[in-house]
């Protein structure tokens, strides 16, 4: 994909973790990035790391005036070549029969509405052969007891994925979704602190994290990086590319060593 200095990339949730770490990936492959997310602080550390490459604007992708200062961080000459839909919450952790309805609605327009209304805002300033990667999870197919939220948002947020690749297409812009499996973030890091009684299946993530089965969040940016950059138009947009399938592995691996 060719891109210039007034071609940018949107990584929202860019403060931390898989966000930070993509938003360095696409930095490094030459492209101007913009950084969301709701703290400054931490966004601007990610700023930091390439300064003559990310910018950052701290910004609530849940609310309608965040969405809009998004949107107006990019000049009037650039273009959007791509957008990462990587911001979430996993909160209200716990079963769904106690789940508060203010923490739903939260955790909803966080993980579906944001997603849906910023490529909404942002549709004018892409450009035909742009591409919106959504950030997957296996909790979108599998339901997790104690992840009734999160699992309904990933779920949501999938079937977005899917309706918006069918709608975008005649505008020459490409959607895709990427899992890029469990990897070591400071999610995890708030998965492990949730009680049994919270989350029954906590002490699986202890032991992947013990046991060093997380993937660093580095691994798992570039295989993002690598599907939203690398892979044909036809394939991109047509499945969910996830690190923990075999040939997708293989095929990232056998680019990683091309390089």
């Amino acid at each position: 994909m060719a891109h210039s200095d007034c071609q940018f990339a949107i990584v929202t949730g860019g403060g931390t973790g898989l966000g930070r770490a993509i938003a360095l990936a696409l930095a490094h492959r030459g492209y101007r990035v913009l950084v969301t997310g709701r703290r400054a602080g931490l966004l601007e550390e990610t700023a930091a790391q390439a300064p003559n490459r990310i910018d950052a604007v701290a910004a609530d992708i849940s609310a309608p005036d965040g969405r809009e200062r998004i949107a107006q961080a990019i000049p009037a000459e650039g273009v959007i070549r791509c957008l990462i839909h990587n911001a979430g919450v996993l909160d209200p952790v716990g079963p769904l029969r106690s789940v508060q309805l203010d923490g739903w609605r939260t955790a909803m327009a966080i993980n579906v509405e944001g997603p849906v209304f910023l490529t909404q805002a942002l549709l004018p300033k892409m450009e035909r052969g742009g591409r919106i990667a959504h950030i997957g999870s296996g909790a979108a197919h599998k339901a997790m007891p104690g992840w009734g939220a999160y699992c309904a948002g990933k779920a949501a947020l999938h079937m977005v994925y899917q309706v918006y690749r069918e709608e975008l297409h005649d505008l020459g812009v490409l959607v895709g979704s990427v899992r890029p499996g469990v990897v070591d973030t400071p999610m995890q890091d708030h998965i492990r602190r949730q009680s049994p009684d919270r989350f029954p299946a906590v002490k699986r993530f202890i032991q992947l994290k013990e046991s060093g089965q997380l993937h660093p969040a580095e691994d798992a940016a570039a295989f993002a990086v690598w599907a939203l950059l690398d892979t044909g138009d036809r394939e991109y947009a047509a499945a969910e590319w996830d690190i923990g399938n075999p040939e997708h592995y293989q095929r990232w691996q056998s680019f990683q060593r091309s390089e």
